[in-house]
């Protein structure tokens, strides 16, 4: 009875020593409590070399030039893929049981297979409870255009010819069904024959361990250039068999008249620990199975891993005589033609055969099916940019989970290069055929509320618009001239609210109802002329008491500072409306004059982002926000922000606020509520973070902080940081990642422009261009 599990594993990387200790120790504790009974575990790391690429066309020229250029550019060297598998194996019938069976009724026989089954299932219960944890998913049959596969023959068939594919279920004995290859065998090395090419492949095997193990032995090859399967497998003993075992290794030692009094004492704690069952022992063997398409490539590729070995202490040996048997042994319960059976404590096994592996995110079947990007790994596995909150082996197409990101980095980290590629990924969900069948707005709109003018480039090089604020120039906004539904005549009284209160002022219940009467008056017109000035429109509607404080400092005198002609009138006091963005694909809007003024940034903000949430009509909606704590600072309409960020997903929206100073989110109680609400983080570099602003404030582990403050900023390496990968799981993953755009040649230079290429454009470009009118010059003139 055989049950495969596949496993995401654990991020080594960013886990305390601590940590990876106790979950190690769970995992022996696991395997302990299966002592003495008939089983056998198997652990499969299998490593391999695959190219991979998103070919899903946007409709958007320049952003599929960039998709093109940068996984055009990939094609040179592979990713390597690290895949785990555990196998739980349970033998109920000895020699002895086997005898007796030849004896029963049929039956009896089957009464024997129920009562096994049923024993097989508690054991796979437990087990996917306890492996849960690692994010893993039962191999079986599944079915796909009405055919019956099954994932378990798939994982048999890996093993033996070193390529996944799909394996159909029919009536056939497996060994029909399995392999389809020829495999032959010399002194130290064999060949696969497959038709799409020939594979070549030798074993290593464990000569003599290291005086000690510890978790996570092997996790150096994952490193590795190399591809392989690496095999580990179990068999329990009973203690009698245990303790028998170590009385004949203690013999052995004393028949030497070897001084070996420290091993004679550990075998010593060794036998004490296994009668108190703080241990158990069992038969461990090990092989590493290097795969290549070349001799050449063999020989390099042996030749450092048995360095690797070699730099842990441990002596390797190639399988010679042994490598049929080392070869087929990989295949679970081929008990017989195991190489160098050792017995080994629960402990070692764990240790040996860790979990360990990297966070690669999840690439299809996400809530706007496949990944936003393919990223590059130090450990040369691709690694899957999903916004998204997403659980792993789940189809998730269609639904809205959680799925907004902060990104987060000091100048010169590459933050504005990022936020601009992303964008420019990102226009692939524009396409009709990411949406499911029946969604009825399937549409993309991306909004870049800027600051620096770091994204106009891009914005306009991907066909959008593009609106720079400018102190004093009249900015095209009248909020009078919204439709006057119930949910907009409320905005705009907020809006004038927010305008009479600028300077802390606090507005009686007389004040607000004279705001929202004189507002109403206004909005009861019918569009058009007498909802022109609509702020001058509303004063005329006001009424003066004869007071004092009325006179000095009343509504009529703080609105009216507002009003065309005076201080502030530019900003709301326009005869019309012009910023029409119901149908624009990309727009941006710089806030680089206003941002630092506080007497018109929350205002402004306030409008622009009511505008732009107006856009949520069923289609995907992503907001970028550049130094978004500058765009959020003002706590009159904290509450507007706060509810938009936790409901923005249920109306298929996302949020992604980014900064260079995460210590001015932690000081501004928005910001921080931003950061609660994202699901997602990036954490590009930064040499001068502060560990209680990282660690304290945004809640990175002591490890992760390490990774982030000692990155090279012109690595382009970042901390990606997420969700759970599985419902119900409260702990975050994180992962490594790089951005390597060195494929996208002069378009960098429109991703991030310098100030210096900023004035090359403003001589070439004139607004009513399109992308082809000025991209081309742009790129042969930009510095």
């Amino acid at each position: 009875y055989v049950a495969t599990w596949q496993l995401m594993g654990i991020n080594f990387e960013s886990i305390s020593a601590e940590m990876l200790e106790t979950i190690d120790s769970q995992v022996a504790t696991l395997v302990r409590s299966f002592s003495g009974l008939p089983v056998s575990f198997y652990n499969h790391s299998c490593r391999a070399s695959f190219y991979d690429a998103f070919t899903t066309k946007s409709g958007n020229k320049y952003a599929d030039i960039i998709s093109d250029c940068y996984y055009g550019s990939m094609k040179k060297n592979k990713f390597k893929g690290n895949t785990l598998y555990f196998t739980l194996i349970y033998r109920p019938d000895g020699r002895v049981e086997k005898l007796e069976k030849r004896k029963k009724s049929i039956k009896e026989k089957k009464d024997d297979i129920n009562i096994h089954v049923k024993r097989m299932n508690e054991m796979i219960n437990t087990f996917s409870g306890a492996l849960d944890k690692f994010t893993c998913k039962l191999l079986g049959m599944y079915e796909e255009n009405g055919k019956v596969f099954s994932s378990q023959l798939s994982f048999y068939n890996y093993l033996l010819t070193g390529k996944l594919q799909k394996i159909r279920v029919t009536d056939s004995p497996v060994y029909n069904v399995l392999g389809g290859v020829d495999v032959f065998f010399n002194h130290d090395t064999g060949q696969i024959c497959r038709i799409d090419g020939n594979k070549f492949f030798r074993s290593i095997e464990i000569k003599d361990f290291c005086s000690e193990t510890a978790s996570g032995v092997f996790d150096v090859l994952q490193y590795s250039d190399a591809d392989y399967i690496i095999t580990h497998s179990y068999t329990s003993m009973s203690k009698s068999e245990a303790l028998s075992t170590i009385k004949r290794a203690e013999k052995q030692l004393k028949s030497t008249e070897d001084d070996a009094v420290t091993q004679l004492q550990e075998l010593e704690k060794a036998k004490n620990d296994i009668v108190s069952g703080d241990i158990s022992f069992g038969y461990y063997h090990f092989t590493l199975m290097v795969m290549a398409d070349s001799i050449r490539e063999l020989d390099e590729s042996v030749s450092k891993i048995t360095a690797d070995f070699t730099d842990l202490g441990i002596i390797p040996a190639l399988s010679t005589m042994s490598l049929p048997a080392a070869y087929f042994a990989q295949l679970p319960a081929v008990f017989h033609l195991r190489p160098r059976l050792s017995p080994v404590s629960n402990v070692n096994f764990v240790e040996l055969a860790s979990f360990h592996n990297f966070y690669q995110g999840k690439r299809d079947k996400n809530c706007w099916t496949e990944a936003v990007a393919i990223l590059k790994t130090p450990s040369k596995q691709a690694y899957y940019l999903n916004l998204h909150n997403s659980v792993l082996f789940k189809d998730e197409r269609g639904e809205k989970n959680l799925a907004n990101t902060k990104v987060i980095g000091t100048a010169g980290s590459g933050k504005t290069m990022f936020l601009s590629y992303l964008a420019c990924s990102l226009q692939k969900y524009n396409n009709p055929e990411t949406f499911a069948d029946s969604a009825k707005n399937k549409k993309l709109t991306c909004v870049f509320l800027d600051k620096d003018r770091g994204a106009e480039l891009c914005i306009r090089m991907l066909g959008g618009e593009y609106y720079t604020v400018k102190s004093g120039e009249p900015t095209g906004w009248n909020p009078f001239a919204l439709e006057a539904t119930k949910r907009n005549r409320i905005f705009v009284k907020q809006l004038m609210e927010i305008l009479c209160t600028r300077n802390g002022e606090r507005l009686s219940t007389r004040e607000r109802l004279l705001i929202s009467e004189s507002v109403d008056a206004v909005m009861d017109f019918p569009p058009g002329e007498m909802r022109e000035y609509g702020i001058t429109r509303m004063l005329e509607h006001l009424m003066q008491r004869d007071d004092r404080d009325e006179q000095e400092n009343g509504i009529i005198l703080r609105l009216s500072q507002w009003a065309n002609g005076q201080a502030h009138g530019w900003v709301f006091d326009n005869a019309k409306d012009t910023f029409n963005i119901q149908h624009v694909n990309n727009f941006g809007i710089d806030g680089t004059e206003f941002l630092d003024d506080p007497m018109v940034c929350a205002p402004i903000t306030f409008y622009l982002l009511y505008r732009i949430t107006q856009l949520l009509d069923g289609r995907r909606l992503v907001i970028f926000l550049d130094e978004f704590w500058k765009w959020l600072q003002d706590e009159a309409f904290s509450d507007f922000v706060y509810n938009k960020l936790k409901t923005i997903r249920k109306l298929n929206g996302l949020v992604i606020p980014a900064t260079q100073s995460p210590d001015e989110i932690l000081k501004n109680k928005i910001s921080r509520a931003v950061v609660e609400v994202c699901s997602t983080s990036i954490y590009l570099a930064n040499p001068d973070a502060d560990y209680n602003d990282y660690v304290e404030g945004l809640k990175l582990t002591p490890e992760e902080f390490n990774i982030v403050k000692n990155l090279d900023p012109m690595s382009r390496q970042f901390l990606i940081k997420k969700s759970s990968l599985k419902k119900g799981d409260g702990k975050s993953f994180s992962a490594l990642a790089t951005l390597d755009l060195s494929g996208l040649g002069g378009y960098l230079k429109i991703l991030s422009a310098s100030a210096d290429n900023l004035e090359i454009f403003e001589s070439i470009y004139h607004e009513g261009m399109e992308p082809d009118d000025w991209v081309p010059e742009y790129l042969e003139r930009a510095i």
